[in-house]
Formats: C-alpha cells, sequence, structure tokens
C-alpha cells in the first residue's frame, strides 16, 4: 500500500493507493512543525479506514515546501520504516524535460506532466489551480515547459492586504462582464481575467504547435471553473497524485 504527498504551499492532499485510490485526505502544509505531530494528524484518519503502519509500504512525496521535507523524511522512516521517495528530475524515467534548466522544474509539474502522458496522451495540457496556477505542456511525450500564474486566492489576498478600502470576497464566476458593485468588480477583474488569459494563453500553445492539445484542470478551485468555458471540460481531482503512481512505477521498471 502506497502514502502520497501531494505537498502544496497551502495545502498538501495526501492520497492512500492500493491498486487504486482508496482515500484521499487534505490538511494544511503548516499545521504541524514535527514528524510526530504530522503522524498524529494522520493516524486518525488512517484509523478511521481501518489502516495500520504496516500496511504502508512505500511513501511517495511531491513537495514544492523544501522546509517540511525532513519533517515528511523523518515521519517515513520513524512511523512507517521506510524511505521516503521525493519526485525530482534526475531520476525522471519516461519522459525528457526539454526545457533549459531541467533540474529546476518543481516536482508537481514533473508528475503532473507525466499523469498527462499516461491517461490523456502524448498532447496535452494540465492547468492546477493552487497557491500558483501552473500550466505544463507534454508536446510529443515530452514537457515542453508552459507557465506560472499567481493563483486567484492569491490575487485576491494581495488586493485585500495591499488596498484600505477593498473587501476580501469569495471565489465566484460571474455570468455577466461588467460588475456594478465593489465585490462584483474583484471577481470580474480576477476571475474572468485569468480564465480569459488562460484560455487564450491555450489557443496560443495551438496555434504555436500546430497540434490540438488535451487540457486538463486539477487543483481545488479547478472543480468550480469545470464547464466555464469551452477549453474547460476535463478535470482530475487526482492528477498530481496519478503522476505520483506513474512516477513510482517507472521508477521501479514497472509501466502496466
Amino acid at each position: 500500500m502506497r502514502l502520497l504527498f501531494d505537498v502544496g504551499n497551502t495545502h498538501m492532499v495526501i492520497g492512500l493507493f492500493e491498486n487504486d485510490f482508496l482515500k484521499t485526505w487534505r490538511i494544511g502544509t503548516k499545521s504541524f512543525e514535527t514528524e510526530d505531530e504530522l503522524y498524529s494528524h494522520l493516524y486518525s484518519l488512517l484509523s478511521r479506514e481501518g489502516i495500520s503502519e504496516n500496511e504502508i509500504d512505500t511513501v511517495i512525496i511531491s513537495s514544492v515546501v523544501p522546509s517540511v521535507n525532513y519533517i515528511l523524511e523523518k515521519y517515513a522512516s520513524k512511523y512507517f520504516n521506510v524511505e521516503a521517495i521525493f519526485v525530482n528530475a534526475t531520476q525522471l524515467k519516461g519522459m525528457e524535460l526539454k526545457v533549459d534548466y531541467p533540474r529546476e522544474v518543481g516536482a508537481d509539474r514533473i508528475v503532473n506532466a507525466l499523469a498527462l502522458k499516461k491517461y490523456y496522451g502524448n498532447n496535452a495540457i494540465s492547468i492546477d489551480f493552487g497557491t500558483a496556477i501552473t500550466i505544463d505542456v507534454v508536446y510529443n511525450g515530452d514537457f515542453i515547459g508552459g507557465a506560472i500564474i499567481p493563483g486567484i486566492n492569491t490575487q485576491m489576498m494581495a488586493l485585500f492586504s495591499k488596498t484600505a478600502k477593498l473587501p476580501q470576497v469569495e471565489f465566484k464566476f460571474l455570468d455577466y462582464t461588467v460588475g456594478k458593485n465593489t465585490i462584483d468588480n474583484i471577481q470580474i477583474g480576477i476571475i474572468k481575467t485569468v480564465v480569459y488569459g488562460i484560455q487564450k494563453l491555450i489557443s496560443e500553445i495551438k496555434k504555436e504547435y500546430n497540434t490540438d492539445f488535451k487540457v486538463v484542470l486539477t487543483g481545488g478551485i479547478g472543480r468550480s471553473l469545470k464547464g466555464v468555458i469551452k477549453e474547460f471540460e476535463i478535470y482530475d481531482q487526482y492528477l498530481t497524485l496519478k503522476g505520483l503512481n506513474v512516477y513510482y512505477d517507472l521508477l521501479k521498471g514497472d509501466n502496466k
């Protein structure tokens, strides 16, 4: 049984995998400071599913937060007696990173690209809505780069924290484009410009490579944006966790 960690700047998604996903959880990345605190979080979650520590023999981690990596490493060693496997570009198999500096590609982007290739074909684009929005492009089976955008909530919080009178607003995609009040103005100004900007970017990528890429949304907010424009039709909640499994299988030479 595998325990998978997708560690983001704000939240980490944890998956339990055995032939298929048995359960997933989401906890705050900064909600623990030691391996024992992390254990206290996860012990009750695993216990509710009737899972004991000795059933888990693999811990695989995609992390964009270096400060928690040591804690995760100690957690795997202390409570499962295994060495945590961290995704990194130097051990990547089954795909080339055709970018200027392959070692700089984030672990989350690597596994998203692997999942795209396996589940959606050799020409696909993922849009991962998190603290930052990462757009990853797989072309002819290899990762060729993409784009990084400040996340929607990140932009909203920046506006709220840096202005004296503008309020904090909820995430909502409106069906009109001219706001009649301050909240509408912020929602339209941030959310719609991000969505339509991504739509234009996808159009330009397709034109530049003369390829009809399959587009896949993931990340928490991605679910809310499914279907709002024609490009946003596919939402895959487990894209990154699936990629962690693909990475591990390729690493161990099993790519069934």
